[in-house]
């Protein structure tokens, strides 16, 4: 045992020391990522007019006449139970399992002007007032992934969210996923060599195994991880070091993506990665943009999805505030990547994620189990 944290401190030091002299020979550098994050800046009145979007409980309370709204604000159980089931037997049934099959009932989105980050095409962050990004016409759209700056539009979806807020829901649990081991993903960069500047070659996999956490709470670095066996989430893309930071050009990206109740995966089409590597700490951050695939948006964060195969999107939605179909048409409505041939219609989403990693050492596994069937099917 005490062999084994002694080889694994002499790697960990002679990673550093390269780092920091900038004179390794075409060496790779692992991660375990250690933050995951949407970028949600947060919204003002001038940016949801209408106010916040509100939830079932809401909607129920607003519904009834005052003599009785009382009653049930002040009895939470009382509340829940008027609104059962919150779980569905048959999907069919389930707003949040089937939401294209019941009706609109309208979401307040952020429609107008907004100044937020974007991804360059160069892999640089710009942050500029710009209307919502539009979905290009079929044959347009390959031609223009190459050169277009890839918004959040998801965010104009969520903004009028209160629980998506710097305050909310969603920043109270941010990375709880990684940090229950729910969820784990590893990252490798094989750097130029002698510390140069130029091409590099990154892969991104997930991990069946967990983070180990500090007496900090956070990820400790220098951990060993296996990738999981299945070939379905295991990622590679190309990219281009100069200086500290790294640039890539467009990858399909598929990771694992479990929390709690969930069991899905993280689809992104068309991404781009950023990351700058600290040399003293050897620890990196940067950012993910890409399109989020509809369907598995609306398998993760609508329908939300869990072992059994059961919705737990209703009690989600209420505790943020918002409707599952309100949600679900909101996205038609805004995506804005990979237009359908057929319809026409857009069916991704562009979105931008931070993140942090601290250094580990990636062990490649790879199988030819069976993959996961799409939820479209």
């Amino acid at each position: 045992m005490r062999t084994g944290i002694a080889l694994r401190l002499l790697r960990a030091g002679a990673m550093l020391a390269g780092l920091a002299a900038g004179a390794v020979q075409a060496e790779t550098l692992g991660f375990v990522l250690s933050s995951f994050t949407m970028v949600t800046p947060g919204a003002g009145p001038e940016d949801c007019p209408e106010g916040f979007n509100k939830g079932y409980s809401e909607r129920f309370l607003d519904s009834l006449p005052a003599s009785e709204r009382q009653r049930y604000a002040e009895n939470q159980g009382l509340l829940y139970q008027a609104q059962a089931p919150w779980y569905y037997e048959n999907p069919e049934e389930d707003p949040c399992a089937n939401p294209g099959a019941f009706p609109d009932p309208g979401m307040y989105t952020i429609d107008g002007p907004l100044s937020l980050q974007r991804m360059e095409p160069d892999g640089s962050l710009s942050q500029r007032s710009a209307p919502p990004a539009q979905c290009p016409a079929t044959d347009d759209f390959t031609a223009l992934a190459e050169g277009r700056a890839i918004d959040n539009q998801y965010w104009r979806v969520m903004g009028c969210v209160r629980g998506y807020q710097p305050t909310g829901q969603a920043a109270a649990f941010a990375n709880s996923f990684i940090f229950d081991g729910s969820t784990t993903m590893l990252l490798e960069v094989d750097m130029p060599e002698n510390g140069a500047d130029g091409p590099v070659a990154l892969r991104i996999a997930s991990s069946d195994q967990p983070v180990s956490l500090g007496t900090d709470g956070q990820p400790l670095p220098w951990r060993s991880f296996n990738t999981v066996a299945q070939e379905r989430f295991h990622n590679s893309a190309t990219g281009v070091r100069e200086g500290k930071v790294i640039a890539t050009g467009p990858f399909d990206l598929r990771l694992i993506r479990a929390a709690q109740r969930l069991d899905s995966e993280l689809y992104l089409r068309d991404a781009r990665l950023r990351l700058e590597i600290d040399p003293d700490s050897g620890e990196a951050s940067g950012y993910l943009a890409g399109y989020w695939d509809l369907e598995w948006l609306a398998h993760a964060s609508i329908r939300i999805q869990d072992r059994t195969g059961r919705s737990s999107g209703k009690p989600a939605a209420d505790t943020h505030g918002y409707t599952c179909p309100g949600k679900y048409y909101a996205l038609q409505r805004l995506a804005d990547g990979h237009p359908d041939p057929a319809s026409g219609n857009c069916t991704s989403i562009s979105v931008l994620h931070s993140l942090r990693a601290v250094p580990a050492f990636v062990l490649d596994r790879k199988s030819t189990k069976p993959e996961q069937a799409d939820p479209a099917q």
